[in-house]
């Protein structure tokens, strides 16, 4: 009676502060008061074993049961040689010794017990998971099982084995009213850190940023091991982000059609899937799928009743997700995709403040934010130098004047193009104003800018630019060729200051370049 007691109890596992506590204290004392170690250590060995059985964890029982039963063995031998140093007695009747005995006996279980563990910690040079309030817990917990435990031992010596029903029933309907209620909690707690993860996201402006807070916050609220989003483009799936024991890993799957996979049956039937166990999901799986992943939770993510997205996450362990959480996730989703479009919409109406419409190049006002922002990286040491690049397209007006305003801008835009790219990676290239344009150099230096400058002065004469006269009645075709004058100037060697080493360039583009005669390029000379 008492081993299918202590069984019961270890099935009806309760949560503190998010951690399994198992309760079987209640009847291993009882145990130990009236048949002594012996029998207590079989008992506590059984528990043990259906504890671990029933908790979910990635390591497999066989390791898991070593350490805990090593430790529920040498705390057991602690507990007892305590009870005996004190004058406890098995079997006694003396209520006063009893209580003494038993309350000495847990409380120096507790203290060896927290002592093992925190050896443990510190030779392994691991974090502990213990907080205050667990340590709290396990000392009151003397003083919550220890009545029950008596209680148990006194009524088997007087009414016989009735007193399991009497005190066992009881005890595991409160068990089983605290766990639902915990339950509860954690779906309040759930929808509560849903909820201000909804607020960061619609913080965000930037669209990978939200993207991947999403993915991020979402494994952490779950817990998982793994998070993968596709997204969905008709008939085919494609991976957009894999997030890997909290680290984002290269995209190593290739698209697949709708109906595959797991994400694609999701998507073809536009419903949430949960699986429990490897084998529930294993023969619907892609080739790829990693081969220690166990649950599954897996949702669609709409956007304007269509399914824009598919969110799939996993875990190590098995039934490792509950049915609740699929409208945790939903929610998720829908602040996902809120906070996506507002994100879109930030940054569309940024690169319109910050580009010019026609050339889709950077406009006056960021390109003269950006060179400030630069000069105060140069000054800080952290460019050792910023070149500038002016160009400004020779006799435009005669180009405006003999094909049309049109051509004009097709030329503009063409040019524009050009210089995207033959600019290098992390140089900003942008319309000044007019028919003049602009490079700005981090980290390169005069002669390098200088070299640079040419080359694109020597692509942009001879390249030709199609255009499609307006003034002309036949609107054919025409190639038209252009030259640009370029100025160059630099820090340190010309200046350091933003505003001057934008006049000393448009100062080498004038007076070293056109005056010079045109299609050339000129440094800044003091």
């Amino acid at each position: 009676m008492y081993i299918a007691m202590a069984l019961l109890t270890s099935a009806f596992i309760v949560k503190f502060n998010g951690k399994p506590i198992s309760l079987t204290m209640w009847v291993t004392m009882a145990v130990f008061l009236e048949y002594g170690l012996f029998i207590e250590l079989l008992v506590s060995q059984v528990a043990l074993f259906a504890t671990l059985a029933v908790q979910k964890k990635p390591l497999p029982i066989a390791k898991r049961y070593f350490f805990n039963s090593t430790m529920v063995c040498v705390t057991s031998i602690i507990a007892a040689a305590s009870f005996y140093l004190v004058g406890g007695k098995i079997g006694t009747l003396n209520f006063g010794l009893a209580l003494f005995g038993l309350a000495v006996y847990r409380l120096f279980y507790t203290v060896s017990n927290l002592t093992i563990l925190k050896f443990y910690y510190k030779i392994s040079r691991s974090s502990s998971v213990f907080t205050m309030r667990d340590i709290a817990f396990e000392y009151g917990s003397v003083v919550l099982l220890l009545p029950i435990a008596l209680t148990l031992y006194y009524l088997l010596q007087t009414i016989g084995d009735s007193a399991f029903a009497l005190i066992g029933i009881p005890y595991l309907v409160t068990v089983t009213i605290i766990r639902q209620y915990s339950k509860s909690e954690r779906v309040n707690s759930d929808l509560k850190a849903a909820g201000v993860i909804g607020n960061e996201l619609a913080g965000i402006t930037d669209v990978q940023h939200v993207r991947d807070q999403f993915m991020e916050k979402t494994c952490a609220l779950f817990q998982s091991d793994y998070v993968y989003l596709y997204k969905n483009h008709g008939r085919w799936l494609e991976e957009v982000r894999a997030l890997v024991d909290d680290r984002f890993v290269e995209n190593d799957c290739e698209a697949f059609p709708i109906g595959q996979g797991i994400a694609g049956m999701v998507l073809s039937k536009n419903e949430p899937a949960i699986f429990d166990r490897r084998e529930e999901w294993e023969v619907n799986a892609l080739h790829f799928a990693p081969v220690d992943l166990e649950s599954i939770l897996c949702v669609p993510i709409s956007h304007h009743d269509e399914v824009e997205f598919i969110l799939l996450l996993g875990s190590r362990r098995s039934k490792a997700f509950k049915e609740y959480q699929l409208k945790i996730l939903d929610l998720l989703g829908s602040y996902f995709i809120v906070s996506l479009d507002k994100a879109r919409y930030m940054q569309e109406v940024l690169a319109k403040s910050e580009k010019c419409a026609l050339t889709k190049l950077y406009n006056y006002k960021f390109l003269e934010e950006k060179l400030a922002a630069d000069m105060k990286r140069f000054h800080k040491g952290e460019l050792s130098s910023l070149a500038v690049i002016m160009l400004d397209i020779d006799h435009f007006k005669q180009v405006n004047d003999s094909y049309g305003h049109q051509s004009g801008n097709d030329i503009l835009a063409c040019f524009a193009g050009l210089l995207r790219e033959r600019v290098p990676d992390g140089a900003i290239v942008g319309r000044y104003g007019g028919e003049e344009f602009l490079i700005l150099l981090p980290d390169y230096t005069k002669a390098e800018a200088l070299v640079l400058a040419e080359t694109i002065r020597q692509v942009i004469k001879e390249t030709p630019f199609a255009v499609i006269p307006d003034l002309s009645e036949d609107k054919q075709q025409l190639d038209v060729f252009i030259t640009s004058s370029i100025g160059v100037s630099a820090a340190p060697d010309d200046t350091d200051e933003a505003i001057t080493l934008l006049r000393n360039a448009d100062r080498a583009l004038y007076i070293g370049a056109k005056q010079a005669g045109r299609d050339r390029v000129a440094e800044y000379v003091r």
